[in-house]
C-alpha cells in the first residue's frame, strides 16, 4: 500500500515544479538590472525572478522579495505581475506547510487575473486554477478541486495550452482516483496523454505514460500498466532531473514487477537506488532495496532477499524510516519461516507487530489532529460565511434601498416623458390639423380657379368665339355682293386679317385657361401641344421628352395641376430668362411622376426666392404644396436655372 503512496506523492510534486518552472539568472546580474532605469513591467518581472531565484538560499529573504514584488505592481497598476509573484509564492508556502497562506496567495492571484488587461493574463490564470486544484487536493477537498481543475482545463482548452493542459489532467486524474471514480480517472488519464502528444514536451508525455501505467496497476491489469510504461521509455533523458528519473525507475520497475519479469525489475530497482544514492536521499534508496529483496523472495532466492532486505533495513533504522522498517521486519519474517528459521521469523514478527502499532498510533494522532484542524478549519469558515451572509445582507438593504431610488427617478423621468410626449403629440396634431386646413384651402382655392378658368375658357370659346365668327362670315358675304374701290378692298381685306387674327388669339387664350387637349388625349399631349406652340412662335425653343407619362394617365387634377406649374414654368422662362433654349422633361417611374425644366438663360439667386412677391412663383408652390410634392431648385446669375419636381402618384 505505501508504494501507491509514493507514487501518487512524486507525480503531484512533480506537476508543482513544472508548473512553477521559470527562467532563472545570477541574483547578482538581476540585482544589477533592478539597480538600472529599467521600464516598470522589466522591473516588476525580474523582482519576481529575483525572489524565485533567492528561494533555495534564503527563504525568509524570498518572501520579503516576493512581497515587494507585489507592492511594487499594485503602485504601478501591474496587476499581472504582482498575480505572478502571489502565485510563485505559494509553491514554497505549500512546501514549509503554510497552507493558508498557499491558499490566500492563490485566490488573490486569481483576482488580479480576472482583472488584468495582459496578453498572457488568460493563459496565466488557467495554470493558476491548476494550482488551486492541487491545493485543494492537499488538504483533502476533492470537490473542490474537481472544480478548479475543470476550470483550468476550460481555459487552457480554449488557448491550447497543451503541456499545462496534460499536466492539469493528470492532477485530476489523481483526485478522481481519491474518490474512487475509476472509469473518469481513465478519462483524464486518456486526456493528460493525448495532450501530452500534442504539447511535444518529452518530459510531460513521459509523465504522462506513467500515470496511465500506475493506472492500470491500481485496476490489476498489469499487461497494460507495463505496455504504457514501455511507451514513456523513448521519451526518458539522462538529462531529467531526480524526481523524473526516480518516477520513471520505480514505474517501470513496479510494472515488470508486476508480470513476473524479475530479472527487469531489478535492473530498474537499482536503477533507482542509484539515482537516490547520488543525492543521498535516504528514502528513496531504501525502497528499491526492500523491493529487491520482495522480488528475490516471490523467485525464492532467500539467500538475495535477505541480503536486499538487510541494506533497506540499514538505512532505514539509521534514518528512523519507521514505514520501511516494518515492512522490512515483515519480508524478514516470510523469509525466515521459509528457510524453518523460525525463531528468527518469530523475532522478526514481533518488531513488524510493534512497529505497526506504533505507526497505527501515529497514524490515530494524525488522524484526530486532522480531525481537530478540519473542526477547527470549519468552524472558522463558518465564521466567514456568517460574516459574509452578513455582508450580503447589509448589501442586499442597500442594493434594495438603491433599487428604490433608481425606480423613483425611472418612474419620474418615465412621467415627465410620457407629458412631454403628450404634448409633443398634441402639437404636431395641431400642426396635422392646421396643415390639413392649409391643404384643404389651396385644394379649394385651385378647384375653384380651375372652374373660373373653365368657364371663362367655355364663354370665349362659346360666346365671344362665336359671335367673333359670326361677323367674319357676314363680312365675308358683305364683300361678295359690295362694289368697293381697291382703296376700300384693301381696307376691307386687312379688316378681315384683323378679325381672323382677333379669333385665333381668343382661341389660344381660351386653350391656355384650360386646354381641351387634357380632357381628350391626356397629360402628354397637352404638355407636346404646349411645347410645340411654344417652338412655332420662335420665341424660344423648347425640346419636350416624356418617359412612361403616356401610360401612366395620371389623375385629372394631378395632370391639370402639372399642366399649369410646367405653363407658368415656361412663361417665367419667356419673361425673365432671356433664354435661347429649354428642357421640358415628364418622368414617370413606379408612384413617382418627375418634372425637369431647364433653361440656358441669365440665372438668378436661388436664395433670394423666398422673398419674390409674385403670384407665379407663389402659384407653382401652392400648386406643389397641394399635390404633397417636393421642389428643387438650382439657380446662380449667368448659370441658367434647373427645377426638379417630385409628385407621389398614389
Amino acid at each position: 500500500m505505501y508504494r501507491g503512496k509514493h507514487f501518487l506523492l512524486t507525480f503531484l510534486l512533480g506537476f508543482a515544479g513544472l508548473t512553477v518552472s521559470a527562467q532563472q539568472q545570477p541574483a547578482d546580474s538581476i540585482r544589477t538590472m533592478l539597480g538600472s532605469e529599467i521600464p516598470d513591467t522589466v522591473r516588476a518581472y525580474n523582482m519576481v525572478l529575483l525572489a524565485m531565484y533567492t528561494e533555495p538560499l534564503d527563504l525568509d529573504q524570498a518572501h520579503s522579495l516576493y512581497k515587494e514584488a507585489v507592492d511594487f505592481s499594485l503602485s504601478r497598476n501591474l496587476d499581472y505581475y504582482a498575480a505572478l509573484a502571489l502565485y510563485y509564492e505559494a509553491t514554497p508556502l505549500y512546501l514549509s506547510g503554510d497552507r493558508d497562506g498557499q491558499f490566500n496567495n492563490l485566490k488573490r492571484s486569481i483576482a488580479l487575473l480576472k482583472g488584468s488587461t495582459h496578453h498572457n493574463a488568460k493563459s496565466q490564470l488557467g495554470t493558476l486554477y491548476g494550482g488551486l486544484a492541487s491545493y485543494y487536493q492537499s488538504v483533502e477537498k476533492t470537490d473542490s478541486a474537481v472544480v478548479a481543475s475543470l476550470q483550468s482545463i476550460e481555459i487552457l482548452e480554449e488557448l491550447k495550452k497543451y503541456r499545462s493542459l496534460a499536466i492539469t489532467c493528470i492532477n485530476l486524474a489523481t483526485t478522481y482516483q481519491r474518490l474512487q471514480l475509476t472509469e473518469k480517472q481513465k478519462e483524464y488519464v486518456d486526456k493528460g496523454v493525448t495532450y501530452g502528444r500534442l504539447s511535444g514536451d518529452k518530459d510531460i508525455i513521459m509523465l504522462s505514460y506513467l500515470r496511465k501505467s500506475n493506472y492500470y496497476t491500481e485496476i490489476w491489469d498489469f499487461t497494460s500498466a507495463l505496455a504504457a510504461a514501455d511507451s514513456a521509455t523513448p521519451y526518458f533523458s539522462d538529462k531529467y532531473d531526480f524526481s523524473r528519473k526516480q518516477n520513471y525507475f520505480l514505474v517501470k520497475a513496479n510494472a515488470f514487477q508486476n508480470v513476473q519479469q524479475y530479472d527487469s525489475a531489478v535492473v530498474y530497482y537499482q536503477k533507482s537506488h542509484d539515482n537516490a544514492a547520488q543525492t543521498g536521499s535516504c528514502w528513496n534508496m531504501t525502497e528499491p532495496l526492500m523491493q529487491i529483496g520482495y522480488v528475490y523472495l516471490q523467485q525464492k532466492d532467500y539467500g538475495q532477499a535477505e541480503k536486499y532486505v538487510k541494506m533497506g533495513l540499514e538505512i532505514a533504522e539509521q534514518d528512523s524510516i519507521q514505514v520501511f522498517m516494518k515492512e522490512g521486519y515483515g519480508t524478514l519474517s516470510d523469509i525466515y519461516a521459509a528457510t524453518g528459521n523460525f525463531p528468527q521469523a518469530y523475532e522478526s514478527l514481533q518488531k513488524y507487530n510493534v512497529l505497526k502499532d506504533t505507526l497505527q498510533s501515529e497514524e490515530r494522532k494524525k488522524f484526530v489532529l486532522d480531525l481537530e484542524k478540519k473542526y477547527e478549519t470549519e468552524k472558522k469558515d463558518a465564521q466567514v460565511r456568517l460574516q459574509e451572509l452578513e455582508i450580503a445582507k447589509r448589501r442586499s438593504i442597500n442594493h434594495g434601498m438603491t433599487a428604490l431610488s433608481l425606480s423613483i427617478i425611472i418612474i419620474l423621468v418615465l412621467v415627465y416623458r410620457n407629458f412631454r410626449q403628450r404634448n409633443r403629440l398634441q402639437e404636431e396634431k395641431i400642426l396635422k390639423l392646421e396643415t390639413e386646413k392649409q391643404l384643404s384651402a389651396a385644394e379649394a382655392v385651385l378647384k375653384g380657379e380651375e372652374q373660373e378658368r373653365s368657364r371663362l375658357a367655355k364663354d370665349l370659346h362659346d360666346g365671344l368665339g362665336g359671335l367673333l365668327s359670326g361677323i367674319k362670315y357676314s363680312f365675308t358675304s358683305m364683300k361678295e355682293n359690295l362694289i368697293m374701290t381697291p382703296e376700300n378692298a384693301r381696307v376691307f381685306e386687312r379688316s378681315l386679317d384683323m378679325l381672323d387674327t382677333s379669333i385665333k388669339e381668343m382661341r389660344r387664350v381660351a386653350h391656355n385657361l384650360m386646354p381641351e387637349s387634357i380632357f381628350r388625349f391626356g397629360l402628354d399631349a397637352a404638355l407636346n401641344d404646349f411645347c410645340s406652340g411654344i417652338n412655332e412662335s420662335g420665341v424660344l425653343k423648347i425640346t419636350y421628352q416624356s418617359f412612361g407619362l403616356g401610360d401612366a394617365k395620371p389623375d385629372h387634377a394631378i395632370s391639370v395641376s402639372v399642366y399649369r406649374i410646367i405653363q407658368e414654368l415656361v412663361n417665367n422662362i419667356l419673361k425673365h430668362a432671356q433664354a435661347r433654349q429649354a428642357l421640358v422633361q415628364v418622368t414617370v417611374s413606379g408612384n413617382l411622376l418627375l418634372v425637369d425644366v431647364e433653361d440656358d438663360g441669365k440665372g438668378f439667386d436661388a436664395g433670394k426666392i423666398d422673398g419674390n412677391k409674385g403670384i407665379g412663383w407663389g402659384n407653382i408652390q401652392s400648386r406643389i404644396g397641394y399635390l404633397g410634392g417636393k421642389l428643387d431648385l438650382k439657380s446662380n446669375p449667368g448659370e441658367g436655372t434647373i427645377v426638379h419636381i417630385e409628385i407621389n402618384l398614389g
